[in-house]
């Protein structure tokens, strides 16, 4: 019941922030909404990733987003990076903040950049939604 009370408030807050991405990138009123007008699509999903050992690093690979955005909740752990110039660059938690990715669907005429990201889990261990 609370995760269901909580993806709601996760659409609401999607919906929003792809309203303010389709106004500052100047495209016509609700062409975002139009694009996700279905929304059996969203999901929202729970991580824990376990700790690395020496052997292993159970994070998550290289890829980008393939949707519009996607909220990403850190713990003080760490480990999400994102590619800049072919160098990999951490994204430190801040606490009370979360990290908005824009995946692939907010391109204008294709001139977005990929923006590669993973998650490098360190020894002590990451929660994220």
């Amino acid at each position: 019941k609370v995760m269901e009370e909580l993806f709601g408030y996760f659409i609401k807050a999607g919906q929003l922030v792809e309203s303010i991405i389709n106004d500052c990138l100047g495209l016509p009123p609700n062409v975002l909404k139009g694009y996700n007008h279905d929304r059996r699509g969203d999901h929202m999903q729970a991580y824990h990733y376990f700790p690395a050992t020496g052997t292993e690093n159970i994070g998550a690979a290289e890829h980008q987003d393939a949707n519009c955005v996607t909220f990403v909740f850190q713990d003080d752990v760490g480990g999400l990076e994102v590619r800049k110039d072919s160098e990999w660059i951490p994204v430190n938690p801040a606490k009370g903040a979360l990290v908005v990715n824009v995946g692939d669907v907010i391109q204008v005429s294709g001139s977005r950049q990929q923006h590669m990201h993973l998650l490098d889990v360190n020894c002590l261990g990451e929660m994220s939604l």
